[in-house]
Order: structure tokens, then sequence, then C-alpha cells
């Protein structure tokens, strides 16, 4: 009896129905894996934005009504809101805070909510009557941002892009906060005192 092997064309077809089914399989593990990294990407990004609200909730609790001195400026209002915050260190809400220390004997610090090219910045200055040269330190919250606006409430409960509206005002009733993503989503939040 004659021992019979395979063809040589049986050996070509298996070979290539054994190719595309290695093809197809790393195509469906690169689709995964990319999925897998748009996730992690989205992920991190919303649990930063988590802990952006987080912050200025607790930036915003922690306000007390001190002036502050930066840069050897004149006295500046120890709660500021500018739409418009075109200089180096301006910012589109600056207000002055009790200092993060958990033993609650730290000095009150000047801090700083801005967006510059796409990044949502915090700075803190390293003592409320600085130097002319000191500058903040800056730490990026979120990337990946559209807009930010502030809108604030007066006594009269009247909304205003900018604070103080008055000589009189020392800090709003309320913060609004506007966040558009360059995704697209926008997202609004407003903290009352």
């Amino acid at each position: 009896m004659r021992a019979r092997g395979f063809t040589l064309l049986e050996v070509l077809v298996a070979v290539s129905i054994f190719a595309l089914l290695g093809m197809a399989g790393y195509a469906g593990l690169d689709a995964v894996l990319k999925a897998r990294a748009r996730l992690d990407d989205e992920n991190r990004q919303w649990r930063a934005v988590a802990l952006f609200w987080v912050r200025l909730e607790r930036d915003l609790t922690a306000f007390v009504e001190r002036p502050a001195r930066l840069r050897g400026s004149a006295p500046l209002a120890a709660f500021l809101g500018e739409p418009n915050a075109d200089s180096e260190f301006a910012a589109q809400l600056e207000l002055t805070r009790l200092g993060a220390s958990d033993a609650g004997d730290a000095p009150p610090e000047r801090i700083a909510y801005r967006l510059r090219e796409g990044k949502l910045e915090w700075l803190r200055w390293p003592a409320l009557d600085s130097a002319p040269r000191a500058e903040p330190d800056v730490a990026v919250l979120l990337e990946q941002v559209a807009a930010l606006e502030f809108s604030y409430r007066d006594a009269a409960g009247l909304w205003t892009p900018r604070w103080p509206p008055n000589a009189a005002s020392a800090q709003p009733t309320a913060v609004k906060v506007r966040l558009q993503l360059e995704s697209g989503e926008v997202l609004s939040r407003v903290y009352a005192y």
C-alpha cells in the first residue's frame, strides 16, 4: 500500500486559508486595541473634567475677602472676573482663597483660571503681595478645551460676564461656568454662595 500525502495544490490552499484567517484576526485585534486606546483617552479626559469641577468648587468655597498685590500692582479685588484676559498672567477668574493646608494655618493664596491655546490652566502665586518679577505656578487641568466662560450673579440677581461690576461689590452670589470641549460637548455648572 502506498502512503498518500498532500498535493502541492492542497498545501497552497491550506496556507492561503491560514493567511486569510491570520489577516482577519490581526485586523480584528488592531481594531480592538485602537478602540481601547480611544476609550482610555476619553476616560482620562472625563476624569480630568471631573477633577476640574471639584477643584473649582473647592477654590470658590474657600474664597476669602483679601485684596492682593501681584507683581507690584495696585491692590486687586479679592474676586475678579475678566472675560477677555489677554496679558501674560491675566486670567478669566482670579480670587483669593484660604491656604491649601489641611491644618488650616496656611496663609491665603491667590489662584486663577484661564484658557490658553486650548488648555485650561490653574495659576497659583507664591504670595498675595508678591514682588514685581514673581511668577505664578501654572498647572494644566484640561486639554482640548474650545471655550471657557464665567458669569457672575450680583445681589440683585443679574448675571454679568465681568466681576466686580462696581466698586461696592465684593463677592458674587453665584458663579456660572460654561465649558466647551473641542469634541463638541458643552458642560455647565452653577456655584451659589
